[in-house]
């Protein structure tokens, strides 16, 4: 009975323990993007009314492992490039489902920022721009879901190579027609 009441606070501990550090990284990730977009409106690059609405998804990249600095950098590469207001909410939306779906958060603003960059050398502005982005993120997902699907293949692949291997085993212990290599066919001779 002391073992169930002693693993039982334990449980309730490490409970509680989860629950603090959750509510801690929540309030971490708070502080960082308020931190973050004071820093952009001092600077000029984006006004209340752009940040606002992108503050849920920076703060869910910062819980998956995107440093502030990782998110200015994007933000100010977006900002250069006149990508304000809904389609500055467009590209961060995209890039946070990117992250979502599993691409690291460095990799993620890497992408974004590469065909920001490359849709500005075309020329691009604004919403075309901002669809240029969109496309080169839609392109990376599609991509890294190919990879699962392959992935997925060769795991089932692997497993029915496994089974058929084990299947064989399992025929040649039960004696499956196979002899065992004494020359014995299992007839028995009389003496002469």
């Amino acid at each position: 009975m002391k073992r169930f009441l002693r693993i039982g606070t334990l449980i309730a501990c490490m409970g509680f323990l989860l629950a603090v550090l959750v509510y801690a990284q929540e309030q971490d990730s708070n502080a960082i993007v308020d931190q973050l977009n004071n820093e952009l409106e001092k600077e000029a690059t984006f006004t209340p009314q752009d940040l606002n609405p992108i503050k849920k998804p920076l703060k869910n990249m910062l819980n998956k492992g995107a440093t502030k600095e990782d998110l200015k950098k994007v933000l100010k590469d977006l900002s250069e490039n006149r990508i304000k207001g809904k389609d500055l909410k467009n590209a961060v939306d995209s890039m946070n489902d990117l992250v979502n779906s599993g691409e690291n958060p460095q990799e993620a603003g890497n992408i974004v920022s590469r065909a920001a960059h490359l849709a500005q050398a075309q020329g691009l502005k604004g919403t075309a721009l901002a669809a240029k982005v969109y496309e080169a993120i839609k392109q990376r997902k599609t991509e890294r879901e190919k990879l699962k699907e392959e992935k997925k293949a060769q795991r089932e692949e692997r497993k029915k190579e496994k089974e058929q291997s084990k299947g064989k085993t399992q025929e040649y212990k039960q004696g499956g027609g196979m002899g065992h290599g004494y020359g014995h066919t299992g007839e028995s001779k009389g003496r002469k």
